[in-house]
């Protein structure tokens, strides 16, 4: 376990258990779920009307995503954590031709690889927002990991304080191992948040909040492909270009883990890609 996936582990816990505390001393600071815009949209078809009261909550997460990009993803994502805490956070692999990550007229390892898909993630919201309206209920919360962690959270404490297990016990994890450990492409291609976040990463027109490679001291033999090997979005850090960069969840284990310590985090302006 390196030094990033300890500090991931450690603020995406921070976080829940703040939330969790919060709760049980009747301290009025919500949960994840007030920052979700696909829970606010939910709830808007839902009910007829817009929830006001959780606006603010998403557009300052919107904000945080449009200046750091997926952030949330792998530091504060109960998703996340668990991949970190009991695996399955491994390299997408590429559906394409692999090469080298280094510069050395070989195939752009980039080229081929599992990007999130934004038009799935898109007709995934478009179901759900059509059956909240439906039903008259945000059905993602149903099967939402943020929320099924929750959900999981609270349960426990209910059985082991006031001894009342039930079966969400049993159906919460269950649900949450089959997102995490069986439907490998959840976050690229179904997780309908990912679709406001590749919105926003897409948006961005300026600066981007990114790793950067330094040209100098970087390794230019056959053979180190450690950024993309390590990296779970299997970007290349040193080839990658803007659209690459908008899968980029800012883990930092490119960082930590480059031989030659040629990657810092920093801005830098997105490559035409990033505009098509």
């Amino acid at each position: 376990m390196n030094k990033m996936r300890y500090l991931r582990i450690g603020a995406a816990t921070a976080v829940l258990v703040v939330i969790f505390a919060a709760t049980f001393a009747h301290i009025p600071i919500g949960t994840l779920c007030a920052l979700c815009p696909v829970g606010f949209a939910e709830l808007s078809v839902a009910s007829g009307s817009i929830p006001w009261a959780l606006l603010p909550g998403v557009l300052i997460l919107l904000a945080i995503v449009f200046l750091l990009g997926r952030v949330f993803c792998s530091w504060v994502c109960p998703t996340s954590l668990l991949r970190n805490i009991f695996g399955g956070r491994k390299p997408r692999g590429l559906t394409g031709q692999t090469g080298i990550c280094s510069g050395c007229n070989q195939e752009d390892p980039n080229d081929g690889r599992t990007r999130n898909n934004l038009f799935a993630q898109g007709i995934v919201l478009a179901v759900l927002l059509v059956i909240s309206f439906i039903v008259h209920f945000p059905v993602f919360c149903l099967f939402c990991p943020i929320g099924l962690v929750f959900g999981t959270m609270f349960a426990v404490s209910r059985m082991l304080f006031t001894w009342q297990p039930g079966w969400d016990l049993v159906v919460f994890p269950a649900l949450l191992a089959l997102e995490l450990f069986v439907l490998r492409r959840w976050c690229s291609a179904i997780c309908p948040l990912g679709f406001f976040f590749g919105l926003m990463a897409k948006a961005r027109t300026k600066l981007s909040f990114l790793p950067k490679v330094n040209e100098q001291t970087r390794i230019h033999v056959e053979g180190c492909e450690v950024c993309t090997t390590i990296c779970p979005e299997n970007i290349c850090a040193a080839t990658s270009d803007g659209r690459d960069l908008e899968d980029c969840t800012m883990c930092l284990d490119c960082k930590e883990h480059c031989p030659s310590r040629s990657i810092s985090v920093g801005t830098a302006k997105p490559s035409s890609s990033t505009q098509q």
